[in-house]
């Protein structure tokens, strides 16, 4: 990345939380100019990298100009999924007064060496598919300019979408289910049978039960009093492991929940498992001051998800795009 980069701009590795600030400071501003609508902190991007079990002083990178912090990269390995193969992602970004003069070109050129490296220090599977992967929003043209110029397709794209928490439905479970308040020792069966069922997703990787346990061991994410929970006897059969952002709400001037972590067992399917879920996370979002709900879905999600959120009342309000650089398949 140092080579690449234009001169007086440094680039160096994260140094300690400190970075995890200007960081923060960095997304907050890029995200006037993108329209990314969604917030960071720097207790929540920690959390981040220990989810993907990242050491930051080798996936992150920091571009100073005297100083001062005005970019930032980091790459993690998303694992292994049956259709999208290795899913070696990077994120990043750039001051708005700094852009079109390669500083985000450097970068990038760095987090996809240090992918290329984890790469090659564990394996793929012989003859499968691999590439470098990063979610944008479809109003960040800077970034899209950047990234189609370094050979990234579109993979597919994710819908963000939104409802009002007035004049919600009653829906109610099948019968032989039911609900009950999630503790510590209901989030090994329930992310166990999430990770069954976003099997059948789109870029789902192969997770351990625990890198599922450090993805949910987030100040955001694992909000257990948000989650909704089906049970059929002592078997999990869906859930809508929904949260509340507070910081972000904060932040974005608004009151929303999510309703997120959306999933079914394969035999439960289509007897109205989620619909119950979805309308119970809807009512505790209102019940604790909320006024909308949001959610995002692949619009090729096989499942025909868009389709259940729609009838819903969930409407699109933003799109990502999922990019894509192909690599050279394994031997």
């Amino acid at each position: 990345a140092s080579a690449i980069a234009p001169p007086g701009v440094a680039i160096r590795p994260w140094r300690d939380q400190v970075d995890y600030t200007a960081m923060v400071d960095v997304f907050r501003e890029a995200r006037v100019a993108d329209g990314t609508g969604w917030e960071m902190t720097a207790k929540s991007v920690d959390a981040d990298v220990r989810a993907f079990g990242s050491v930051p002083e080798r996936t992150m990178l920091i571009a100073e100009i005297d100083g001062q912090v005005i970019g930032w990269a980091r790459a993690y390995d998303f694992g292994f999924a049956t259709d999208d193969g290795r899913m070696l992602n990077h994120s990043g970004h750039v001051l708005p007064a700094w852009r079109r003069r390669g500083i985000g070109r450097a970068l990038l050129g760095g987090v996809q060496a240090e992918l290329a490296h984890v790469r090659s220090s564990r394996s793929d599977p012989s003859g499968s598919s691999a590439g470098f992967h990063t979610w944008i929003f479809a109003s960040n043209q800077s970034a899209r300019t950047m990234l189609e110029a370094d050979g990234y397709r579109p993979l597919r794209y994710v819908v963000e979408m939104t409802r009002s928490l007035a004049d919600l439905p009653a829906i109610e479970l099948p019968d032989g289910l039911s609900t009950r308040p999630v503790g510590a020792l209901d989030r090994a069966p329930v992310l166990r049978a999430l990770n069954d069922a976003m099997q059948d997703h789109h870029g789902w990787p192969e997770m351990s039960d625990d890198q599922m346990a450090l993805m949910f061991d987030h100040p955001v994410r694992g909000q257990f009093d948000v989650w909704q929970v089906a049970w059929c006897g002592d078997r999990v059969v869906g859930g809508v492991l929904g949260y509340v952002d507070a910081d972000e709400n904060l932040a974005m001037d608004r009151r929303r929940g999510y309703t997120e972590g959306i999933f079914t067992v394969r035999d439960w399917r289509g007897r109205g498992v989620a619909s119950a879920l979805i309308t119970q996370n809807l009512r505790l979002l209102r019940d604790r001051g909320m006024t909308e709900a949001a959610l995002s879905v692949d619009t090729e999600n096989p499942t025909g998800a868009l389709v259940l959120y729609e009838r819903h009342g969930f409407r699109e309000v933003d799109r990502v795009i999922v990019y894509r650089r192909e690599l050279e398949p394994a031997p």
